[in-house]
């Protein structure tokens, strides 16, 4: 495509060039990630043969962030509602067939939504980070009697935390409800009984994955008819937010609670107009 927009053009490539082209794929429509996906190309071919890489320049970097600036991506992830929980919970008996791989996921969607999660906090994007996600160590049952009560974490990596200080956060057990955050996560890990690493581990004693889960949500959301391109990870973070709007939660609490050190949340705030 470069050379069809200038078939003279010889390597390296000049700076002046690669920005015309971001111009001209841009007046084009393309999106700012299909723009970056060229730049890539030119850069691995410039790369690949030891050449300097126009890609990389300053000026090329200042266009391409104009891209994004100009075109602003509309957010289309949708809340994940304790209804469509309570579904997706129910679909994984139909989606995954492994017993041990169900409760984990049970486990992590549960306590997602009721801990206001981001999906990186407990789930791996590479095995060389699997310190940074929630450790099973840090993970605490309480009783009431012979009753379970609550179950509290300590968080000690999240994306707010500037000052690495620890977050403790309780979660309350609800009584003879299928859908108790509190006891899947104690069934879960009654069933691993791994003590070190990660919370969530697969059978095989490795950190579950963040592609893994988004698999597995896509599937279940498929399932119980919904479109898969508008619920993702993030979806359970938003629907907590959502919900506890609809509750009548202050912002201040939702923020505390969803550990915003912006007014970020109030863009994950979706609640339908009443039907009259």
């Amino acid at each position: 495509m470069l050379l069809a927009w200038k078939p003279n053009l010889s390597l390296p490539v000049s700076v002046v060039d690669v920005c015309n082209y971001i111009g001209n794929l841009f007046l084009k429509n393309y999106s700012a990630s299909s723009i970056a996906s060229h730049m890539s190309a030119i850069s691995y071919v410039h790369k690949i043969l030891d050449l300097q890489d126009p890609t990389q320049t300053f000026i090329t970097k200042k266009i391409l962030k104009g891209c994004q600036a100009s075109v602003p991506m509309r957010d289309t992830r949708l809340p994940i509602t304790p209804n469509i929980l309570r579904k997706l919970l129910n679909a994984l008996a139909h989606t995954v067939p492994q017993y041990s791989l169900r409760i984990l996921l049970r486990a992590l969607f549960l306590l997602a939504f009721h801990a206001f999660l981001r999906l990186g906090e407990v789930a791996v994007k590479s095995l060389q980070k699997s310190h940074l996600v929630l450790q099973r160590q840090d993970v605490t049952f309480e009783y009431d009697g012979p009753r379970l009560a609550s179950v509290q974490i300590i968080m000690r990596e999240h994306k707010t935390n500037k000052d690495h200080a620890p977050l403790v956060i309780s979660l309350q057990a609800i009584p003879d409800s299928p859908f108790c955050p509190v006891n899947a996560l104690f069934v879960y890990l009654n069933c691993s009984k791994h003590t070190s690493g990660p919370l969530f581990q697969t059978i095989d004693a490795l950190p579950i994955s963040y592609s893994k889960v988004s698999a597995h949500l896509k599937s279940a959301v498929q399932f119980i008819g919904l479109d898969p391109n508008n619920f993702k990870g993030h979806s359970f973070r938003i629907g907590a937010a959502t919900y506890a709007a609809s509750l009548g939660f202050s912002e201040n609490l939702i923020q505390k609670l969803g550990r915003w050190n912006s007014d970020a949340f109030r863009r994950y705030i979706r609640i339908n107009s009443f039907k009259l």
